[in-house]
């Protein structure tokens, strides 16, 4: 196992590396908006001087994790400072590229908006990954936080999330990257069981200016699992709106695995991959997955990967 932890230069500080570390905790999920780490670092090292700490780590500075084993290192998290320590050991907390559109506000008003020109109102300067041909039609907002845009599209089944600098809008991270063969009794842990198939209730709502909200309802009403879209500026007939609840109806009822299964931190996995299951004892377990979330732990227990499972592949 080893680590690096690269603090670039900026704002008047020299750049550095850590590379004594206690441990290393990476949230990342197409779900969740920002992604996180928080790193901890020992209470005696050389790398900096323990009585300026405030003026090496400071929040907003930019910071990059560095995670491998025999040298041979990969980029795992690059953002920046959202909390700096403030006493031993050393606790860092860090935040994705949404640290900084936290802090940016946004003013538009667009007939026939596409998702890409809100995106770019959102986030200049930043390559954008998403259906360009995507219509919202009218958008009108007034210094809105970035991150409440990225709330209200997530209304319309469109989540956001970074990878790097490039900023994601789609309905779920796939991609089309060889799938990861995995036996799970090589693993290093899993609690996986089958998906309860639940009775699952749609709403689309169609907001129209000056006029009573259009509603289109599908599934089972008293159903466990309720899902809301909600669209604004658009134009849509009842069957198309009833023709979207069925879709979303019958992709939250297709079977799977509910749970996690922890990977060593060889194959490397990032959400939106898809992992290929297969038991020696439980062949009810074989099957492809994408990908929802990965936890990455790195401290004295060991590099572990804790993937939460998503839709099965076909």
């Amino acid at each position: 196992m080893y680590g690096e932890i690269v603090f670039p230069a900026y704002n008047g500080r020299s750049a550095f590396k850590v590379r004594r570390i206690s441990s290393v905790k990476i949230e990342t999920s197409w779900k969740s908006l920002t992604d996180t780490a928080e790193i901890v670092l020992p209470r005696k090292v050389r790398d900096y001087d323990r009585n300026k700490i405030g003026e090496i780590f400071r929040v907003g500075d930019p910071v990059q994790i560095y995670l491998g084993y025999n040298g041979t290192l990969t980029l795992e998290f690059s953002g920046y400072i959202s909390k700096a320590p403030a006493g031993v050991p050393l606790t860092i907390s860090c935040e994705d590229e949404m640290y900084r559109l936290k802090r940016t506000s946004v003013s538009l008003s667009k007939k026939n908006c596409t998702l890409k020109e809100l995106l770019q109102a959102v986030a200049p300067g930043y390559t954008i990954a998403c259906d360009e041909t995507k219509l919202l039609g009218l958008v009108r907002y007034v210094k809105q936080p970035g991150t409440q845009i990225f709330e209200d599209l997530k209304k319309q089944g469109i989540y956001c999330w970074f990878e790097g600098t490039t900023l994601h809008a789609f309905n779920a991270s796939k991609n089309n990257v060889d799938p990861v063969p995995m036996l799970l009794e090589k693993t290093a842990a899993e609690s996986l069981k089958q998906k309860a198939v639940e009775e699952v209730y749609v709403v689309i709502k169609l907001l129209r200016k000056a006029k009573k909200a259009l509603k289109v309802e599908y599934g089972e009403k008293y159903g466990g699992k309720h899902l809301t879209r909600e669209y604004a500026g658009l134009t849509l007939t009842e069957s198309e709106m009833l023709s979207e609840a069925k879709k979303i109806y019958q992709q939250a009822k297709q079977p799977g695995l509910d749970g996690d299964v922890t990977l060593f931190g060889i194959p490397r996995v990032t959400h939106g991959m898809r992992i290929k299951l297969k038991s020696t004892y439980y062949p009810e377990k074989d099957g492809m997955y994408y990908i929802d979330a990965v936890t990455k732990t790195f401290d004295n227990q060991g590099y572990r990967q804790q993937c939460k499972l998503g839709d099965k592949a076909v």
